[in-house]
């Protein structure tokens, strides 16, 4: 059943009306946490720091002047917030537009909806109340706004503006327009059907009145548990849209109470609007504390947890915005299920154990900001009140546990496929040659390079990368060498591709930081293999081969590095090699030429990685600082059917002899191949042939000697 559910709203993840509402509303987040903020410092429940909050007025003016135009206007900058990301949508798949027409279009037919302007007219309207019609009204403008738009998209000229901004105006003028007449004839014809002022006026009588009961019973409690928490899923603010049933029917509950003790009677009613804050809807809507639980102790997306971090200390009062909004739980299938019945378990629990006895009745009414713990002391005047909390709290995040997996599962499943698609754009443009900010993308495609960014840096930062090793072997089957890899795991996509791991890395700025690292953990492990090497166990002269970008080898305090890390080892000159990669050309200047004369006097001969017969390559050569050149996987995969590549093969054999370097061929895969480029020249091999890139124990145990014999193929 539930699996047809999270199916359903899968396929609406897919729509972009849906991706709209759920940017949106992550777009209103910084919103959030200023106007969560400034609440708080408002209402601590705390005796003398309200005195000193009272006796400086400016201070407490300034807490209410932010927080009513963050939280106050909340609903507004929804609508624009869904609008503007409808639009960024639509154009990314149909073309570029006068996308900053539709924030105003949705503004418009938002204050038309609430009756902005009209007689009566009460701007907590335009607080969190009137969230669905904003969202309604945002998403409804936008998409009209984009298809008018849509319908006339042949460019025309309206001025001379060089800057073209007044031609781009002028375009959005129709669609506008179009918008506003149409949300003002809804309006009108709302108003003139229910006698309401506005749209919104009459949506709020509607959903008042499908409240059918009039007595304070667990029955009543627990319906109106379920219907405040299934609107604050769709984004209607179910606080206020029942204040009214809570008013008539639960706020008096407490003075009553409190009055039949005082008389020496029985409580007269146990689900007041206290108990229902204090003990069912713990953390606000949802009992959404049980689930920051959850997610700090058992959450596995680290993205998650930094958010349930920061929205800690609000929904220790109660404001649970931040959770709602930003991971989001609204319109989340996976989290609807206990979002609707963990309260629901709350009230039934608390309800038990203050009908047994167990916890006194609630006889005091608390503010819906006081903390957890605080408030069911305070609330029943016993400890047993706060116990009672901490085990609705605990229940709570087990029963969010299983749903928190199934969300943690669709959110990597979704994130992975984002990530195939980085990667297919990424190697599309590698191919081609082609250079791109990957975290300057629009759309998905920039928003995980952005988070796999922060990924590469913290990697680096912790140095949580390993290397793997792929031995190389001369004709006769010996194995000579391995060059290290880099190899990064995410604990999500799992092996990320290394070539996108280094863009991201130079985008992120840490790229000089990751070659550093990768070359002293190379270093380390060549001492190791030096080791085997003078025992005998690995052929006396195997190198470690180490990739250093052109921008490593033309920086003279990362050659300076490598020199200093080489000599520092001790290890024997010649047993680290350093490969300049060609898809990356150096600059062939004087400077430059010395710089790469300094690591091979150093002891560190040079290779030249990717070598191919472009003009570059030859320019390598002529330097006489290379020893050996590593053949572009090209060339060495396409001898077996192309003969050009064959000759291509064979001319740098030859020259090879001539000038004096070796030449090794990588991506060697089969016997035949490996017998082609021996035949044509080539004295060194790499590939899965042999091995692919292995740990470093067991590369060793690939390449090591075996009394004296090479090991076998």
């Amino acid at each position: 059943m539930l699996d047809k559910v999270y199916a359903q709203f899968a396929r609406l993840e897919g729509v972009m009306a849906f991706q709209a509402i759920r940017q949106g509303l992550i777009l209103t987040i910084p919103v959030l946490l200023v106007g969560s903020f400034c609440l708080i410092l408002l209402n601590l429940p705390l005796e003398p720091y309200q005195e000193l909050l009272g006796s400086a007025p400016q201070v407490e003016g300034l807490l209410h002047l932010v927080y009513d135009a963050t939280m106050g206007i909340f609903s507004l900058y929804v609508a624009v917030a869904v609008a503007l990301r409808y639009a960024n949508a639509y154009a990314e798949r149909f073309g570029a537009f006068f996308i900053q027409g539709a924030p105003f279009a949705a503004l418009a037919a938002y204050l038309m909806s609430v009756g902005f302007g009209t007689a009566g007219f009460d701007l907590v309207v335009l607080s969190t109340r009137s969230l669905f019609i904003a969202i309604v009204c945002g998403l409804g403008s936008s998409v009209l706004y984009c298809r008018l738009v849509n319908l006339r998209r042949a460019p025309r000229l309206y001025g001379d503006s060089i800057d073209n901004v007044f031609n781009q105006a002028v375009t959005g003028l129709f669609p506008i327009a179009v918008v506003i007449a149409l949300f003002s004839l809804v309006n009108v014809g709302a108003t003139a059907l229910t006698g309401a002022s506005c749209v919104e006026e009459a949506f709020f009588w509607g959903v008042s009145a499908l409240f059918p009961l009039a007595t304070a019973t667990l029955g009543s409690g627990l319906l109106y548990l379920f219907m405040n928490n299934v609107m604050w899923f769709f984004g209607i603010h179910g606080g206020n849209m029942l204040d009214g049933v809570a008013q008539s029917v639960f706020v008096p509950g407490t003075a009553a109470n409190a009055a039949a003790l005082a008389v020496g009677g029985e409580p007269v009613q146990i689900v007041t609007k206290t108990f229902l804050d204090v003990f069912a809807s713990i953390g606000g809507a949802g009992a959404l504390l049980s689930l920051l639980i959850a997610m700090l102790v058992f959450g596995r997306r680290r993205s998650a947890r930094r958010l349930s971090a920061f929205a800690a200390i609000p929904m220790c009062f109660n404001i649970s915005e931040i959770m709602l909004f930003g991971l989001p739980v609204v319109w989340n299938p996976a989290l609807f299920v206990p979002f609707i019945i963990v309260p629901m378990v709350n009230l039934v629990v608390a309800y038990a154990a203050t009908a047994t006895g167990l916890v006194p009745p609630v006889m005091v009414d608390v503010s819906w900001t006081t903390p957890p713990l605080v408030g069911g002391y305070v609330a029943t005047g016993s400890p047993a009140g706060a116990v009672l909390q901490l085990v609705c709290i605990a229940l709570g995040a087990v029963l969010y546990l299983p749903f928190l997996r199934r969300y943690e599962q669709l959110a990597d499943d979704r994130a992975r496929v984002e990530y195939a698609s980085l990667l297919a754009s990424f190697q599309e443009d590698e191919r081609a040659g082609r250079e791109r900010a990957l975290v300057a993308a629009p759309g998905a495609l920039g928003g995980v390079a952005r988070s796999l960014s922060e990924d590469v840096r913290r990697a680096v930062a912790e140095r949580a990368f390993e290397l793997r090793y792929q031995p190389q072997f001369d004709a006769t089957g010996r194995s000579t060498g391995a060059e290290a890899l880099l190899r990064l795991e995410h604990p999500v996509y799992g092996m990320l591709y290394p070539p996108l791991v280094i863009e991201l890395a130079k985008e992120a700025g840490v790229v000089n930081r990751l070659e550093r690292a990768v070359f002293e953990r190379a270093i380390e492990d060549a001492r190791v293999l030096e080791a085997l090497a003078h025992a005998g166990e690995l052929d006396f002269g195997f190198r470690v081969s180490v990739n250093a970008t052109a921008s490593m080898l033309q920086d003279e305090a990362a050659v300076g590095f490598m020199i200093d890390a080489f000599r520092a080892s001790g290890l024997d000159a010649g047993r680290v090699v350093v490969e300049a990669t060609e898809r990356e050309a150096l600059r062939w200047d004087e400077g430059a030429h010395d710089l790469l004369r300094r690591v091979a006097d150093a002891g560190m001969p040079l290779a030249i990685d990717d070598f191919s017969m472009g003009r570059t390559s030859f320019q390598y050569l002529e330097t006489s600082v290379f020893s050996v050149v590593k053949l572009d996987g090209t060339i060495a995969k396409g001898v077996m059917e192309n003969e050009r590549y064959a000759e291509i093969v064979s001319s740098i054999a030859d020259l090879s002899e001539q000038l004096g370097f070796s030449v090794l061929a990588e991506y060697v895969e089969t016997a035949e191949q490996r017998d082609v480029l021996k035949m044509l020249g080539c004295t060194y091999f790499q590939g899965y042939l042999y091995a692919p890139a292995l740990p470093l124990d067991e590369m060793v145990e690939r390449a090591r000697l075996r009394d004296g014999a090479p090991p076998s193929e």
